[in-house]
């Protein structure tokens, strides 16, 4: 299934936004008469007509299939430090979306290599994860914030800090409970300090473990997003 994002979707004649109606245009070569099967990013799914097609735009009539509705439960945010390579990052992202994550929110600790992001670029990356999973909620992604604002915005849902400090910690797979919703933080490379380690305890995160080795944050991102999910197999009702 080729699936095309578009926010705006909605019953009846519809313009295609514009990078995806030239994806159909130029690289799928959509005629008249063709389907396309849509999704606007917030749990509907539509299949659309082509009733008109030029150079420069896909007119579609849409009709409405299903809606999706969010994760009830088991939504999971990620908390993660951005990498110093920006690849690295959109990798994090791109990945987190096709197993499974509702928020990510990037943050800046004392360790960080990355101190700006470009959210416009980041959001293509979301967008395409979500297409290429065959996804029809996309997740949300926060702005860099620092530290302790990231603390302060991760108020609901069990918490965890994957933290590689001197006490023996249980590994997230035993710690985390299906059907609840949960943040998992994940530091830089250099690992999240002692200070921020305490005071994401005196927030209620829980110190966990993701196994006996050190992770690059990127492993440790999506090694973190794999268990929260697989811990919810059970109650994750697939798109019908």
């Amino acid at each position: 299934m080729q699936l095309f994002y578009d926010p705006d979707l909605q019953e009846g004649v519809h313009h295609l936004a514009e990078e995806e109606a030239r994806h159909a245009i130029r690289v799928l070569r959509k005629r008249v008469g063709d389907e396309l099967d849509l999704v606007d990013g917030r749990g509907g799914w539509f299949r659309g007509r082509v009733v008109n097609i030029n150079k420069r735009e896909c007119v579609l009539d849409v009709k409405l299939l299903r809606r999706e509705d969010r994760r009830a439960g088991h939504a999971l945010t990620l908390m993660v430090a951005p990498t110093k390579s920006i690849d690295r990052f959109e990798w994090i992202l791109e990945k987190a979306t096709e197993i499974g994550v509702d928020h990510i929110q990037p943050m800046i600790t004392e360790h960080s290599e990355r101190q700006r992001l470009r959210a416009d670029r980041l959001e293509r990356v979301l967008q395409s994860a979500m297409k290429q999973s065959l996804r029809a909620w996309l997740p949300t992604l926060g702005e860099l914030i620092d530290w302790e604002e990231a603390l302060g915005e991760a108020v609901s849902g069990d918490r965890y800090l994957a933290y590689l400090g001197d006490e023996e910690a249980p590994l997230l797979s035993a710690a985390v409970r299906p059907g609840h919703d949960c943040v998992v933080a994940i530091g830089p490379e250099g690992g999240f300090s002692a200070e921020e380690a305490a005071a994401a305890r005196d927030r209620d995160f829980r110190y966990v473990s993701l196994g006996p080795h050190r992770l690059r944050t990127e492993t440790a991102a999506l090694a973190a997003v794999h268990t929260v999910e697989s811990a919810n197999w059970g109650i994750i009702q697939p798109p019908s």
